[in-house]
């Protein structure tokens, strides 16, 4: 058993909800889906700033300001 496939048991365990077979089976795919996707993020060295998107404002319209 992997690292992740301890890790995934741990988490069903410690929630205390009881999981059916076909339950578990979904809940490790989505879980798989999530480490890889972290795996893909956690770049050594990589930018973690979060910029702020540019702000735009509408002018009024032409002829408006008449």
């Amino acid at each position: 058993m992997g690292a992740d496939d301890k890790m995934f048991e741990a988490l069903i365990a410690a929630s205390g909800v009881p999981v059916q077979d076909d339950e578990k089976s979904d809940l490790r795919k989505a879980y798989g889906s999530l480490m890889q996707l972290a795996q893909l993020t956690r770049i050594p060295g990589r930018n973690w700033e979060v910029r702020t998107l540019p702000h735009f404002v509408p002018g009024p319209p032409e002829g408006a300001e008449e």
